[in-house]
């Protein structure tokens, strides 16, 4: 009996605690310290960064890792401003160099246990690429229920080296452009230049932003005071914009597919029923005009910011709030009176009104 309850002990611990569990690191190669991590690498893929791994809040083209101590990872990368320095301290392992930006457990044996994990392992893949896993862990137990959530995610991100299109360079403190070979193709004279995507890039000019192509022609005026690029690895490819307290969103044309007179605009996600068929899983995201919302997908506004509460997509349709007054509406900007009461409200279809996007009161 003795050796059970020692056995279920340990099998709580093992199971309450995430940082107790085995955690993949099969797909990192052999490395012998952190200085075989140096390298300049290509700061993204699939619409995640090197520096959001680290935490590190910025955007940049590429991050270089010049680690020159044990303990620590340097990285040194440019934004619109200048060359930024961030130093990350944590510890080589076996393949690998671990950070823990938190770390936090707290274990009654058999009664409760609280975890707050996040740790990020950097390698090499076994095809030579920077390896990064994310790892969090946000759970907890009282008794035999638990709770919260833990997942593991890798990222691999490749050598700026295997970047084929026009490269940004800098010349006497001013931005261009310059082809493989290394001959320039357009002349430096902006404040700052992102790396072409979708033959578009951002870049700035007398303290505004434009997208150009790469004839060097301007796709867009210079009116904006930031362009970021949300989803452009994504198709149709957009850009997020801003000009003062407003932002809204450009297509690779520069067409303004999302006006910028908008508070605020969120990520685009399936925030609608991710089991309906592939229409009803188009990417939304909320967009917000003081205390009101409405959606828009990747193309365009489909609901003017109207209501003070939005619900997500179910099918065709979404329950919406104005005045006090519970709504139907569906993808195709018309609104219905409702029947029914909670979760049995059904659209009166003999009630069916367009939506205005004039109806929009912009402050």
């Amino acid at each position: 009996m003795k050796h059970l309850w020692g056995m279920v002990i340990i099998v709580f611990i093992c199971s309450s605690c995430g940082t107790m569990r085995l955690n993949k690191t099969s797909d990192f190669a052999k490395i012998n310290d952190v200085k075989d991590l140096n390298g300049h690498y290509l700061n993204r893929t699939n619409n995640h960064s090197i520096l959001y791994c680290f935490d590190i809040a910025e955007y940049a083209d590429f991050v270089a890792i010049a680690s020159e101590k044990a303990d620590e990872i340097k990285l040194i990368y440019y934004n619109d401003t200048a060359r930024q320095e961030r130093i990350v301290n944590g510890q080589m392992k076996k393949n690998y160099f671990e950070i823990y930006f938190s770390k936090r457990q707290f274990i009654i044996p058999l009664i409760y246990s609280s975890c707050d994990i996040v740790r990020i392992r950097v390698g090499k893949s076994k095809d030579g690429k920077l390896l990064i896993r994310e790892f969090l862990n946000q759970s907890g137990n009282l008794l035999f229920l638990s709770g919260g959530h833990s997942f593991e995610t890798p990222y691999k991100f490749y050598y700026s080296t295997e970047y084929k299109d026009y490269m940004p360079i800098q010349k006497n403190a001013l931005w261009g452009y310059s082809n493989s070979l290394g001959d320039i193709v357009i002349s430096a004279k902006y404040d700052f230049a992102s790396i072409f995507e979708n033959n578009v890039a951002r870049v700035k000019l007398d303290e505004k932003w434009g997208l150009i192509n790469t004839q060097g022609e301007e796709i867009t005026p210079f009116k904006y005071d930031f362009i970021e690029p949300i989803d452009t690895l994504d198709l149709p490819a957009i850009f997020r914009v801003f000009i003062g307290e407003k932002t809204g969103a450009l297509d690779v044309s520069g067409n303004e597919i999302i006006p910028v007179i908008y508070d605020d605009m969120g990520a685009f996600s399936d925030i609608n029923n991710p089991n309906q068929d592939k229409f009803t899983r188009d990417k939304l995201t909320l967009i917000r005009i003081g205390d009101k919302f409405g959606y828009a997908n990747r193309s365009q506004v489909i609901i003017p910011a109207l209501y003070s509460y939005i619900g997500g997509f179910i099918g065709n349709y979404s329950l919406v709030e104005r005045d006090g007054i519970y709504y139907i509406i569906d993808r195709e900007m018309y609104e219905y009176e409702t029947k029914g009461i909670g979760k049995d409200r059904k659209p009166k279809l003999e009630t069916k009104r367009k939506i205005q996007f004039e109806e929009q009161i912009i402050e």
